[in-house]
C-alpha cells in the first residue's frame, strides 16, 4: 500500500500511469469546476466566486506542462536517456492529491471560512479576536493542515517519478529537484496571471 500511495511508478507500467494520470486531471478538473476551485499555480489552489468551465482545465494544462518542461530537461542533463513519457507521469501521477482538496469546499464551506475570516482581518484598525467566529477558523485550519499533507504528498509523488525517470543519484538531485519545482511554480504563475480570464 505505501508504494501505491508514496511509489506507484515502481509497481506501475507507464501506459497505466499515463492512463490513471490522464483520467485523473480530466476528473479533477471537473471537480475543481463543480466546487469553484482554480489550480492557479503548480502548487497552488484557490477557491473563487465565479468560474468557467474550461478555467480548471487550462490551469492543469499550463501546470502539468511547465513542470514537465522543467523536470524534462533536467533529468535529460542528469541522463540522456531519460524517456519524456516518464516524467510526464511523474507529474501526471503527482497532481492527484491536490484533485482531491476541492472536495472540501462543498456548500462552500471553505470559501465562507475564508469570506468570514476576510472580513473581520478587513478591519485592520479594530481587530477583535474574540470576534472571529471559531468555526470559521477550525475550518480554515483543517483546510490548512490537509493542503500541507496534500502538498507533501505531491512533493514525494513528484520527487519519486523523477528519481526513477532520470536514475539520478547523489544529493545535489534533491537541490536540482528544488530548484525545478520552484521554477515551475514561477512559469506557471506568470503564465496564468496573463492570461485574461
Amino acid at each position: 500500500m505505501k508504494t501505491i500511495l508514496f511509489n506507484p511508478f515502481k509497481k506501475y507500467q507507464e501506459n497505466t500511469l499515463l492512463i490513471v494520470g490522464v483520467l485523473a486531471t480530466f476528473i479533477g478538473s471537473f471537480t475543481a469546476y463543480s466546487f469553484y476551485a482554480r489550480f492557479d499555480g503548480a502548487i497552488d489552489l484557490h477557491f473563487t466566486s465565479e468560474i468557467n468551465l474550461w478555467q480548471p482545465f487550462i490551469d492543469n494544462f499550463i501546470n502539468i506542462a511547465s513542470v514537465f518542461i522543467v523536470l524534462f530537461l533536467l533529468s535529460k542533463y542528469q541522463n540522456k536517456k531519460t524517456r519524456a513519457v516518464d516524467i510526464l507521469n511523474a507529474v501526471l501521477i503527482s497532481r492527484i492529491p491536490y484533485y482531491l482538496l476541492p472536495l472540501l469546499n462543498i456548500n462552500n464551506t471553505i470559501s465562507g471560512a475564508t469570506e468570514q475570516m476576510m472580513t473581520i482581518a478587513g478591519d485592520t484598525i479594530n481587530i477583535n479576536i474574540e470576534a472571529i467566529p471559531m468555526n470559521a477558523l477550525i475550518i480554515i485550519s483543517l483546510f490548512a493542515l490537509i493542503s500541507f499533507l496534500a502538498l507533501v504528498w505531491f512533493i514525494i509523488l513528484l520527487f519519486n517519478g523523477y528519481k526513477i525517470a532520470s536514475n539520478a543519484k547523489g544529493n545535489k538531485q534533491i537541490l536540482f529537484f528544488a530548484l525545478a519545482l520552484i521554477l515551475g511554480e514561477i512559469i506557471t504563475k506568470a503564465i496564468i496571471l496573463s492570461i485574461p480570464y
